[in-house]
Formats: structure tokens, C-alpha cells, sequence
């Protein structure tokens, strides 16, 4: 019996029949060739999701007006017959597996960088975005009218590929919701004013392509609120959601936030699970056409939920299937713990904000489809390895080394798998860590790895029992700042205080460090209304951690009224005392009755140097090698399994 039914039970868009419920989300990756043509590692990543089981795949924003309209240097260009091959090709690959293939056609409008496009961009108004600040030049009444013709000649090249449908982009402040929001549309013409006429060009555009391609199927992404002030809320949207209806469209694709909209669109780790639905609900009283619903869900008992009670038809995933493409077979099957679960680290998106290739933390087969997810195990003589260290590195490389057919020992020196995982998930928020934990410690179990915990691995060992190879991955330690007083019982380690071997209650804390972790563990110690400052000696906290999420947590920071002295340095720590100089040379005394020192990590990785003169294959990979995080510990390990898969 399907434990999920109301997620696989097949349903239609239009006349369009889907096998399930799920929706991978339109998100820019970054893999097509930079003249916008359809790249291999493009049609790999769609391949993918697509033999993964989702239903509907709807392929990221294309650019309908090149180059005006581009938003990214590898976004793919839809504009030309010329890039009709390309996309019959995804198309294609998306369908051989059964999935559905929609694209979403886009004009970034005002948004639009001039770095990239090479031109001013082009607005309903000349009202500059605050996130791009460029002020674009106001669209004419003959412009406007061509852009219609290049959304149209877009939709026939979509169907010329044999695309099943296209979605139009009117959400997240691109140029068509830009249009529709009073908030950017200032216009005293047949296009401005009343939201009938701000509706008109998206209007324009559906009765064009449905007049044309009567049996393409037809999609637009809508904000149900662009959460801007003066912007689009919901009574408005759903108006515009009934005028589309009764256009022709056939399905509502709901989102929301544009860039000016902070936190609301690209949400951080703290938001709750699907909180848009309750948007999409209440669109679905007022259309009968079917509605696309999501945000922040990847539990499959919820989206089912929301399914089952009628808060939408469909349930999109974004993120969920950049961590793990086989999200849909594996939730079909039953196998939920073998799903590889986002963490919610938004490091995907900060690819794009950067003009990158967008990566995943935990899933190194992203963006690397072709090369990684079709491999073979290599025959032969039975090759062993030896991995130290159960970090994310070290497990993903014993998985990764098992997995092509080596015999793998892991040894770790305490008695849990995980390595700074332990710590790492115990912050507020950070809830999806250790399920990455778990889920790699459970695949680790279900393996043939050797699994050897509480046993330091030393050079004893390698002597005694030689393997072909030896992976050190053996993390990192506190690193030790030579500060005076720094040795008091009252000094304690961020370890101490997140295995709450010292519970910290209405306490004056000073944390020495203004890093991520140090920011962290101030979040942690706001739960026990203590007071708390940071000592930072550079201008600013959380140096490298993803915008959104660093966001938020200052927010969270300010909220619990932490004291934040950047540019400082603590000059000595006496008893219950803390003397720091700040950016002028003044010194000020700070109380203190708990001390955390946070002063970052340094490699553990002295087996390394010891076992280089006693064997040939030993290879130093994650934390040890660098402090770079789960994500290069996860993608070191799979790719030293993988070199020396083929050496």
C-alpha cells in the first residue's frame, strides 16, 4: 500500500496528464553555455530529477529577450530559433523518463544588472531596485508591445522543442510582476493605475500564446505577496489569479518575495516548514484551476498533508531535490532514510547571487551528474582502505570507496559516529544538521564498511595491518589564542557549552571570536537569558556564512540585545574580568562570569605527516586538510574515492 497517496496519485494540468503530485521548482543553476545554449551538465541535472520520479519538471528561467533581459552571464536564452536544438534535447531528456517538462520564460526587467547585459535596464518606471540600485529607463508604449511578441515567439520556440508547457515569470520582482505591483508600477497610462491595468501586459501575453498554441499548456508564477510595502498582498493577487483563469491559464504556480523582500523569498533555516501554503489555500477557494504550492517542504508526510487537505494540488520542491534527485523514487519506495535531506544551508542560492554554478553542501553529484551519478564498480583484486575519522568527510569517502567496490575500515576515536556534526547540530535552527548526521551514519550501518569507534587510529596500527590506502580524515581542534588568564576554570570551549557541560543561566558571557561558530553558540546562549557579548577584531561577525541565513541570525542577535564590539582584541582575562581595546586604542573593562572561547578551528592532521614516511597512498582530506566546512569536507571525500577509483 503507498504510504503517500496523495502525493502519487496522478492528476492533470489542463489536459496534460501527470503521474504524481511533485514539482521540481524552476531554479537557475548556471550550467548552460554562456552564449545560453543548453550545456551536457544541463541535461545531466534535469536527467536526473527527472529519472529521480518528480512529475512535473519545470526547467529554469529563460531569458526571452537577449540581451536586455538576461540575468545571469550561463542563463539559457529562449529568444531564437537558433537554441531550438538544445532544449528539444532537455525536453526530450526530461520526457523519456515520464516526467512532464514545462519552461519558465523570463525578462528580468529592472532587476537586471548592466554588468551582465551590457545595457540599461528596463522598467514600467524608472524606479530603481534597492538590492541592484540601478535606476532602468521606463518601457514605451511600443516596447512594451514587442516584449508581448517576445514572450509569444518564446512559447512557439518552447513548443517547436517539444516542451509540454510553459510558465510565464510574473513573481520575485522580475519584469512582469513589476507590472502588476503598484509598489514598481507608477504608469499613467493604459498600463499603470488599476490593477486591471497593471494586469494587462501579463493578460496580453496569455491571450497571445493561447490564441497561437492552443494546446501548449500554460503556467504562470504569481506572488500571492511580494511582502514590499505598496506591493502585490494577497486579495490583489487572487483578482489577477481569476483574470488569468478565465485567459485560459491552466495552472497557478504560488510564490512570493522579490529581492527587496529580505528574508521572504529565499527563506533561511528558521522558517517553518511549507508557511506559504496557507497563501495557496486561500487561492484555491477563489479559482478552479489547479494550484502549485511549497516553500521549505521536504518532509513527504506534510506535503501529502497539504495535498490531502486541499491546500494545493501540487507541491513544488526546490532545494529538497538539489540535495538528493531521487527524492520522489526514494519517498515512492518507502526508503525515507535513504534520503539525503537539505540542510537548509542555502549555499545553492549564494552560488547564484555570485554569478556561479550553483553547488550543494551535501550532495556532491550536483552540477556533476554526468561525471559522478553513472559510474561502475571497478573489477578486479579486492582493493582495501583504511578511512580515520567519522566527520562528513570521512564518512561520505568510506561510503563513496565502498560503494566502488573497495574494502573500507573506519576507525574513530570517540564512541559516536559524526565528528563535529555532534556540535554542529546542537544551535538553534539547526535541526536539518543532524538529520545529514543520521543519514549518513544509517548509510554507513546499511554498508559493508567496518565500522571501528572509541579506537585512536595511530601508527601502530598501519604497521600492523597494511592497507592499500589510508584516508586521513581526522577534522579539526579548537584553536588555542594565547591570551593571559585564558586558563581560568571560567574559560570555558564551545564545546563545553553546547554539550551544556556547563548550563548557562542569567550569567554575563563574553565570547572571544566573532565567527560563525561564535555567533552560533551567542544564539545558543540567548535560551538561558544571559547576557551577552562579542569580542570580534575584525569589522564584522560571521565573515563567509551565506547571506540569508547570517541574516537572520543578527537578527536573532539584536533581538536578544547581544553586545557586538568589532574591531576590538581582549588584551588579558582576569577573574571574572575581560580587558579589551577597541579599533582607537581605548581599553575598556567587560564582567564576566563565563568566558567562551571561540576563536576558530585549526587542522588535526599530525598522523598525516607521521604515516607520509611509512606508506605511499595516505591522502588528507576535509577539516584536516582545511577549515572549509561540511561542504568541501563531503565533496573532497567523494572525489579522492572517485581518483582513486580510476588511478
Amino acid at each position: 500500500m503507498q504510504r503517500f497517496p496523495a502525493l502519487f496519485t496522478p492528476g492533470f494540468i489542463g489536459g496534460l496528464f501527470l503521474k504524481n503530485r511533485i514539482v521540481m521548482s524552476p531554479m537557475f543553476v548556471g550550467y548552460a553555455h554562456p552564449d545560453g545554449q543548453v550545456s551536457s551538465e544541463l541535461l545531466a541535472h534535469y536527467e536526473a530529477r527527472a529519472r529521480g520520479g518528480v512529475g512535473l519538471i519545470i526547467v529554469e528561467a529563460a531569458c526571452v529577450d537577449v540581451p536586455v533581459a538576461r540575468d545571469s552571464f550561463r542563463q539559457i536564452n529562449i529568444d531564437n530559433p537558433r537554441y531550438v536544438a538544445g532544449l528539444e534535447r532537455l525536453a526530450r531528456g526530461i520526457k523519456a523518463y515520464g516526467s512532464r517538462a514545462f519552461i519558465q520564460l523570463l525578462h528580468t526587467g529592472r532587476q537586471a544588472s548592466s554588468l551582465i547585459t551590457g545595457h540599461q535596464p528596463v522598467a514600467p518606471s524608472p524606479i530603481a531596485c534597492s538590492s541592484t540600485k540601478e535606476i532602468p529607463r521606463e518601457l514605451t508604449l511600443q516596447e512594451i508591445g514587442d516584449i508581448e511578441e517576445k514572450f509569444l515567439n518564446s512559447a512557439r520556440y518552447a513548443n517547436m522543442a517539444g516542451f509540454d508547457g510553459v510558465e510565464l515569470h510574473a513573481a520575485h520582482g522580475y519584469l512582469l510582476n513589476q507590472f502588476l505591483s503598484s509598489h514598481t508600477n507608477r504608469r499613467m497610462d493604459e498600463y499603470g493605475g488599476s490593477l486591471e491595468n497593471r494586469m494587462r501586459l501579463l493578460l496580453n501575453i496569455v491571450q497571445k500564446i493561447k490564441n497561437a498554441l492552443p494546446g501548449l499548456a500554460l503556467s504562470v508564477r504569481l506572488n500571492l505577496d511580494d511582502f514590499v510595502p505598496g506591493g502585490l498582498e494577497l486579495q490583489e493577487s487572487i483578482e489577477v489569479a481569476r483574470h488569468l483563469e478565465n485567459s485560459g491559464v491552466d495552472v497557478i504556480n504560488c510564490s512570493t518575495g522579490t529581492y527587496e523582500s529580505g528574508l521572504m523569498s529565499v527563506e533561511p533555516a528558521s522558517f517553518k516548514e511549507g508557511w506559504r501554503v496557507y497563501l495557496a489555500e486561500e487561492l484555491k477557494k477563489a479559482v478552479k484551476i489547479p494550484v502549485i504550492t511549497g516553500g521549505m517542504i521536504s518532509d513527504p508526510a506534510f506535503a501529502n498533508q497539504v495535498i490531502e487537505e486541499g491546500k494545493g494540488d501540487y507541491v513544488f520542491f526546490g532545494r529538497t531535490l538539489l540535495a538528493d534527485s531521487e527524492w520522489a523514487n526514494k519517498v515512492r519506495e518507502g526508503s525515507l532514510e535513504d534520503i539525503r535531506p537539505c540542510i537548509r544551508c542555502n549555499n545553492c542560492i549564494e552560488h547564484v547571487f555570485k554569478g556561479l554554478m550553483v553547488d550543494c553542501t551535501v550532495n556532491p553529484g550536483t552540477g556533476r551528474e554526468g561525471s559522478l551519478n553513472h559510474f561502475r564498480k571497478k573489477a578486479g583484486k579486492k582493493t582495501r582502505a583504511v578511512v580515520v575519522g567519522s566527520g562528513p568527510a570521512g564518512m561520505q569517502a568510506a561510503l563513496a570507496l565502498e560503494c566502488q567496490g573497495l574494502s573500507v575500515s573506519l576507525y574513530e576515536k570517540d564512541e559516536k559516529l559524526g565528528g563535529l556534526l555532534n556540535l554542529a547540530c546542537i544551535p538553534p535552527h539547526k535541526e536539518k544538521v543532524a538529520q545529514l548526521r543520521d543519514y549518513l551514519i544509517g548509510q554507513l550501518r546499511k554498508s559493508k564498511v567496518e565500522i571501528n569507534t572509541g579506537h585512536t587510529y595511530e601508527i601502530s596500527d598501519l604497521k600492523e595491518n597494511r592497507p592499500d590506502y589510508l584516508i586521513i580524515a581526522t577534522g579539526s581542534n579548537p584553536s588555542t589564542v594565547e591570551i593571559s588568564g585564558s586558563k581560568q576554570e571560567n574559560c570555558l570551549s564551545i564545546k563545553d557549552v553546547l554539550e551544556k557541560k556547563i548550563v548557562a543561566v542569567n550569567k554575563e558571557i563574553v565570547i572571544v571570536g566573532g565567527g560563525i561558530n561564535a555567533c552560533e553558540v551567542a544564539d545558543f546562549c540567548l535560551e538561558g537569558n544571559n547576557n551577552i557579548c562579542i569580542i570580534e577584531e575584525k569589522n564584522i561577525l560571521a565573515i563567509g556564512m551565506e547571506k540569508k541565513n547570517r541574516r537572520d541570525l543578527l537578527n536573532r542577535l539584536q533581538k536578544g540585545k547581544v553586545q557586538i564590539k568589532t574591531s576590538s582584541r581582549v588584551e588579558r582575562i582576569e577573574k571574572n574580568e575581560v580587558i579589551i581595546s577597541g579599533k582607537r586604542g581605548n581599553i575598556e573593562s567587560l564582567t564576566a562570569e563565563l568566558i567562551i572561547m571561540a576563536t576558530g578551528f585549526t587542522p588535526s592532521n599530525q598522523l598525516f605527516y607521521e604515516a607520509q614516511n611509512l606508506h605511499s597512498n595516505v591522502f588528507l582530506i576535509g577539516d584536516a586538510f582545511e577549515i572549509k566546512g561540511f561542504k568541501n569536507a563531503i565533496l573532497q571525500g567523494e572525489m579522492l574515492a572517485r581518483s582513486i577509483n580510476n588511478s
